[in-house]
This record gives structure tokens, sequence and C-alpha cells, in this order.
């Protein structure tokens, strides 16, 4: 699986139109530069992770643990 292509397979958007996301289980909520919210349940839900991880997509838990620790730990 090749992660630099600007497109994954059975996913319809260009890396650069999606600029964050949240995944549950294997399903992936995600916010596209024009504002409009998604959800993608991809069959290989690991590598379309990997795939957004290498064109440095946003992943909204990882942002919210690294700005606010206790914001975690709150809930």
């Amino acid at each position: 699986m090749s992660y630099t292509k600007p497109y994954f397979a059975g996913f319809e958007y260009h890396s650069t139109e999606v600029c964050k996301f949240l995944q549950a289980y294997s399903t992936f909520t995600l916010m596209l530069t024009n504002g409009a919210i998604i959800h993608h349940q991809p069959e290989h839900a690991l590598d379309f992770r990997r795939w957004l991880n290498h064109h440095q997509i946003e992943d909204i838990r990882v942002s919210i643990r690294n700005s606010d620790p206790a914001a975690i730990t709150e809930q």
C-alpha cells in the first residue's frame, strides 16, 4: 500500500481536501477544507489512518491530548 498517493482507494477526496479527522472504530469523521463534515468507513481502517497520518492530516484526539492533557482525564 502506497500512502504517498494523493487519493486513497475508495475515498473520493484528495488528501489536500481533508483538514481534520476523528476515528471511532472503523468509522472516520472528517472535516474537509470547505467546512463540510463527512463520514467514511474504509475497508482497511488501519491503512486509511496511515494514509491520513502520512499526509499530516490533523488527528483531533492527538491535538486535544497534546494541547491539554487534563482534558482527557477530566472526562
